[in-house]
């Protein structure tokens, strides 16, 4: 039997007419699982762009981040001091390391950033921060500049802050130094979550949060800030038991975008699979300094990974619901496949039908897959953006309803229809052996 292409193909579309049932079951099968699964990466898309928008949102749209290349060292070479008259030993003056700012500045670049400062920090028994002016310009109140005392040290930090519990003697320490000129937006404790049920709630619950709830001294060269961190020195380590470590300390760039975008481009590294950011040989350390932008960013990422698993565990399920209706489908057609023998069609010619069966199978799914992802993304749409954005911008402080995006593209698409294609061989290479002459006779011995 010389069976040509065109007839396995009809052949292969009668097993579909015949069997109708058993089809359906098989295509409904694989659409409803890569059909939700299709619909939440769109959905994960629209909400990482609409959020990430949203957190830069709170800073005008600009993207504060720090900085650096390569690693620091650990404090374990350096000794420790004990007591104020050791103070005359050390050096406070905040060091750079030359060559890792220059790489740095040269990425900067790169992505149309800009390196407006520096921030480094002291480590008492609480870490008093301190920033360069021009990096926090924006978070500045003029008026408050205006009235600032000769007397006090200018504080970035929450109106009415106060050092937390069991604090007491640095609470004292530092009673009426420093005066608030200013503030940096936070988000609310917690989590964005919808209340109820959500489907979106399993993307919300990984979104950070960022109290900013710690105070940064504002350096505008004067010399203050220095002296004034020597003076709180000298009386931390007139208390009993307090140490303070010489290693040098360091500073840090303080870089600003104005694209979230390309500062997300800047911390990430350039090699990616699946659309997942490989981070095996990236030597630049970037992290948000004020807001979520890049920690949004981060969780997006660690969630395709997980759909990618999840993907993957969902090809195992539908090639077994499929291997099982596929083999008892196949019992069924032993007639039909002795048939088959007794005209002269040889087993490829018969794995060849029965794989075209597979595979129009599988291109049914897929349409029906996209039908149950769009169907998906327009309930949620109906029933979910509106709160959604009231949610977020009660949660970053926003002025504004943020613009709700609840579908994008991305390359997950083609990965998911791959997935689904992959059921056909997958499923037949599975039940060859029914195909077996003997399988057969002993079908048609059994009927």
């Amino acid at each position: 039997m010389g069976l040509k292409f065109s007839d396995a193909l009809r052949l292969s579309w009668s097993n579909i007419a015949e069997h109708k049932k058993r089809s359906v079951i098989i295509v409904l099968t694989i659409s409803l699982l890569f059909g939700v699964i299709m619909g939440f990466n769109f959905i994960a898309s629209g909400i990482e762009k609409t959020t990430i928008t949203a957190s830069a949102g709170q800073t005008s749209g600009d993207v504060y981040i720090e900085a650096r290349y390569g690693s620091w060292g650990g404090n374990a070479d350096f000794s420790s001091i004990y007591s104020p008259e050791e103070i005359s030993q050390i050096s406070l003056e905040p060091v750079l390391s030359e060559e890792d700012d220059k790489k740095v500045r040269e990425r900067v670049g790169e992505y149309d950033g800009e390196v407006i400062g520096y921030y480094w920090y002291y480590q008492l028994d609480y870490p008093y921060r301190v920033i360069d002016k021009a990096a926090v310009e924006q978070f500045i109140d003029a008026d408050l500049w205006g009235s600032l005392l000769n007397d006090k040290i200018p504080t970035i930090m929450p109106e009415g802050w106060k050092p937390s519990q069991n604090m007491e003697s640095f609470e004292e320490r530092i009673n009426g130094t420093l005066y608030r000129v200013g503030s940096i937006p936070g988000t609310e404790t917690g989590k964005p979550t919808l209340a109820g049920f959500n489907p979106l709630n399993v993307i919300l619950a990984q979104l950070p949060s960022a109290t900013n709830d710690d105070f940064w001294l504002v350096d505008d060269g004067s010399g203050k800030v220095e002296q004034y961190i020597k003076e709180q020195l000298e009386k931390y380590l007139s208390e009993d038991g307090a140490w303070y470590n010489t290693a040098p300390v360091q500073k840090t760039a303080v870089v600003k975008f104005d694209d979230p975008y390309r500062a997300a481009e800047f911390a990430s590294p350039d090699e990616k699979k699946f659309g997942v950011k490989l981070y095996t040989d990236f030597k630049y350390n970037a992290q948000d300094l004020f807001g979520t932008t890049l920690s949004v960013v981060n969780s997006f990422n660690t969630q395709k990974v997980l759909l990618i698993a999840v993907e993957i565990l969902l090809l195992v399920v539908a090639t077994i619901v499929a291997v099982m209706t596929f083999a008892h489908l196949i019992d069924q057609d032993a007639a039909t496949v002795a048939l088959y023998r007794a005209m002269g069609a040889s087993t490829g010619n018969i794995y060849l039908i029965y794989f075209l069966y597979l595979v129009e199978l599988c291109l049914l799914a897929i349409v029906a897959t996209i039908i149950i992802a769009f169907l998906f993304i327009g309930m949620l749409a109906l029933t979910s953006a509106g709160a959604l954005a009231e949610r977020l911008r009660a949660f970053y402080g926003l002025d504004y309803l943020p613009k709700i995006t609840l579908f994008m593209f991305n390359g997950a698409f083609w990965f998911i229809l791959l997935v689904v294609m992959a059921v056909a061989p997958l499923s037949l290479l599975f039940t060859l052996r029914r195909f077996s002459a003997k399988h057969i006779a002993k079908k048609l011995k059994e009927d």
